[in-house]
């Protein structure tokens, strides 16, 4: 009996230091519903939250690196202090999964330390999405080169936001010659499961 005990109780701590949680979610995007869905992996998702804020989610770290190296290069001149971002300060770019920053203001959040940035991200600015300062979709290209082009685009909006600024995105990317990405929501209709993402292709011919 008791070694039937002690074997219950190493299963039970073998499963509790495995078991792998779903991280608290920075951005809050209460998705619409759709019926015909499809699976993604690997895609630079656009979060629009219901105040029409503009955040990037991103899994890859070595794919944030090389973007924001691409950032630099673009927004340089403009934002002379970025330049000055250190390799440790980059690194500590490249572990943060979901950002909401605006380029000028990178280095002083990049200099934060980690209590910081939790609390930062808590209440992001969101990243500029206008048609004079776009630099949401500026990221996108930035991760197109990061990655040779093989990388999926998907949109999050939030279903009570303001349809104008996904309006803003699809517009930047199609200015970029972007002109296939995928717009998530939320399974309906009995289905269950997580949500996946619908394709989206604004050259689609009408119906």
């Amino acid at each position: 009996m008791t070694a039937m005990c002690d074997v219950s109780f190493l299963l039970l701590t073998f499963f509790i230091l495995t078991a792998k949680f779903k991280p608290e979610e920075l951005v809050a995007v209460n998705i619409p519903g759709a019926r015909s869905q499809k699976q993604f992996t690997d895609a630079i998702t656009l979060l629009v939250n219901k105040e029409g804020k503009a955040y990037i989610e991103l899994g890859e770290s070595k794919t944030r690196y090389q973007m924001l190296d691409q950032m630099i290069e673009k927004y340089g001149d403009k934002y002379p202090g970025i330049k000055t971002l250190t390799e440790n300060q980059k690194n500590y770019f490249s572990k943060i999964e979901t950002w909401g920053t605006p380029m000028e203001d990178m280095p002083r959040v990049l200099a934060m330390n980690g209590t910081e940035l939790q609390a930062y991200q808590k209440k992001m600015p969101g990243i500029p999405l206008d048609s004079a300062n776009n630099q949401l979709c500026d990221w996108v290209q930035a991760a197109r080169y990061a990655t040779g082009g093989d990388i999926k685009i998907a949109i999050k909006s939030d279903k009570d936001t303001n349809i104008q600024p996904v309006k803003e995105i699809v517009k930047g990317l199609t200015s970029r010659d972007i002109h296939r990405f995928l717009l998530v929501t939320s399974l309906t209709g009995g289905g269950g499961g997580a949500p996946e993402p619908e394709p989206t292709d604004d050259k689609k011919p009408a119906k």
